[in-house]
């Protein structure tokens, strides 16, 4: 197989392995562990992955920014 096909192959499993696939869906895991209203989600990339950004203002007043793993749908906060 040539090597741009290899790569386009790749890409498409990429794509294809991705749990979180909307900001929407992001929103709605945090939610579902950080008790509050969602502020803003902003995609992210680092380290050739995508995520996303999920900031959010808690019943006790506090903002709190929290990361979505978007290949595997880990929350890191």
């Amino acid at each position: 197989m040539p090597y741009s096909a290899n790569v386009q192959a790749a890409n498409v499993q990429k794509k294809q392995a991705l749990v979180v696939k909307s900001p929407q869906q992001a929103a709605r895991i945090v939610k579902s562990r950080v008790q509050g209203k969602v502020l803003k989600v902003s995609k992210r990339k680092s380290n050739n992955r995508i995520g996303y950004k999920v900031k959010m203002i808690k019943k006790d007043g506090h903002i709190v920014s929290v990361l979505v793993d978007a290949h595997t749908g880990r929350v890191k906060k």
